[in-house]
């Protein structure tokens, strides 16, 4: 995982030193991937696998830049949208650790009860 922590500290670096990123915002930023992300389905439909991962690499970046500004601002950082986002993902879908195999109904099933509960907690 040495590519992801350097990619991250990259977007990092270009949010401090470039001009240009610094004026960046939440939502111009969200704009900037919505438009790599439209660029993502041209690619697919194009079937153009080439690129397809250029784009899939402009969204990445525009991603974890989101994630940086929201650093920046003091609401959360990259390590708790990741251990957030394993944690959730970890219990609605329990068999991928525990190395079962399951049938696409009973993944739905399992998921959707989990997300049911989490429902739930959140009221």
């Amino acid at each position: 995982m040495g590519n992801f922590e350097e990619f991250f500290k990259t977007v990092k670096l270009d949010r401090e030193n470039s001009e240009w990123s610094k004026r960046k915002t939440l939502e111009s930023r969200y704009q900037e991937l919505l438009a790599e992300i439209k660029e993502i389905g041209q690619a697919i439909k194009n079937k153009d696998m080439e690129n397809l991962k250029e784009e899939l690499g402009d969204a990445l970046w525009d991603l974890m830049a989101l994630t940086v500004i929201a650093e920046e601002k003091g609401e959360f950082t990259i390590k708790e949208i990741m251990q957030e986002t394993l944690n959730k993902f970890n219990k609605r879908k329990p068999w991928l650790k525990e190395g079962k195999k399951i049938t696409a109904e009973e993944e739905d099933k399992i998921w959707n009860k989990v997300k049911e509960q989490e429902k739930k907690q959140k009221k």
